[in-house]
């Protein structure tokens, strides 16, 4: 496993880490969460990434009481804040109010003293973006966080939140978590190069599209797979796609080599990133990815990964008509 510095802090932080969305707390028991956990601290995994809105505040829940057995003094543990937690107007957003009680929370069901990362999990255009950062910046220097971040922030608001930091005195966002995989890359054109600007770690979520990639979604929808309890993954759900995931995993058939693991691979080598988070509904499937920490692709990988799943904007083209030229050697 490869050890990464999040800029502008003293954290490091494993190359893959463990995710709790949609997994830890929700439709997963607490035995086989904690069998998850442990595998991945056994693999050599120091980051888990949480939400205050995963399960409604159970995936927090969950891994506090791991934490109990665990050794906290090599974990990062993060969380974010931004969702509903409930139904009144102040249980939600980035306003100051929301956060300082969200903060709270977390911890309490943590079981911690302090977050070495809370993440702002979307942007509010409904408060002042002075207020959030602010807000985040009051938290570092109270020691309920050591760090804070950003998760699908447009970079100009990164630019800004940096500028506004500057000029109030306080920590600017030091990490920025966005969905980014072989099947979405649009990070690439503009986000890499601003973080790197300004100093900022990448976090990718979603580093296999859900499963996507994997390939268990070629032959239909499992029972229990997350395009069976969410509409999130219907965008891969195309002949074009289909037809490039189909040859990739037929490649690593071939090849020896898990889909899963290469997915997770390719991001973790991409320029600016520091880390891929993963999540897992069992144990042998976090064991499974878990192989992409020990997995090098060369030159000649890449090439063929670029092709499957092109970047730019003639990207859709390119899978359109690669998956026309393939029905037609069929026919």
């Amino acid at each position: 496993m490869d050890y990464r510095s999040i800029p502008g802090t003293e954290l490091s932080i494993s190359s893959l880490a463990i995710g709790g969305w949609l997994t830890l707390g929700d439709g997963v028991t607490d035995a086989e969460s904690s069998r998850i956990l442990h595998a991945a601290i056994d693999g050599g995994v120091t980051f888990l990434d949480l939400a205050d809105v995963y399960a409604n505040g159970g995936a927090e829940r969950v891994v506090g009481r791991f934490l109990q057995e665990a050794d906290r003094g090599r974990l990062i543990v993060s969380s974010k804040v931004f969702w509903p937690m409930g139904d009144g107007p102040n249980d939600r957003g980035l306003g100051r109010r929301h956060i300082h009680a969200s903060i709270d929370g977390t911890l309490s069901r943590l079981g911690l003293g302090h977050l070495d990362l809370y993440f702002c999990h979307r942007e509010d255009p409904s408060v002042p973006l002075a207020e959030t950062v602010q807000a985040m910046g009051d938290l570092v220097q109270l020691g309920k966080i050591r760090a804070w971040g950003t998760s699908c922030w447009r970079p100009s608001t990164l630019r800004e939140a940096h500028r506004v930091a500057q000029s109030l005195g306080v920590a600017p966002p030091r990490v920025e978590q966005p969905q980014y995989s072989l099947l979405v890359r649009g990070i690439e054109n503009d986000l890499v190069p601003v973080c790197q600007q300004l100093g900022m770690g990448l976090v990718a979520f979603s580093p296999m599209a859900g499963g996507v990639l994997s390939g268990k979604y070629l032959d239909g929808v499992p029972e229990g797979s997350r395009a069976a309890e969410s509409t999130w993954l219907e965008r891969f759900q195309t002949p074009a796609i289909a037809a490039s995931v189909r040859e990739f995993v037929a490649w690593c058939q071939i090849e020896g080599q898990d889909p899963a693991a290469v997915a997770l691979a390719w991001v973790m080598s991409q320029s600016g990133i520091t880390s891929a988070i993963c999540g897992a509904r069992n144990e042998a499937q976090i064991r499974q990815n878990l192989l992409a920490a020990d997995l090098a692709l060369d030159s000649s990988t890449m090439a063929q990964l670029d092709q499957w799943f092109p970047h730019g904007r003639r990207a859709l083209w390119k899978r359109l008509l690669g998956a026309v030229l393939r029905l037609g050697r069929r026919v």
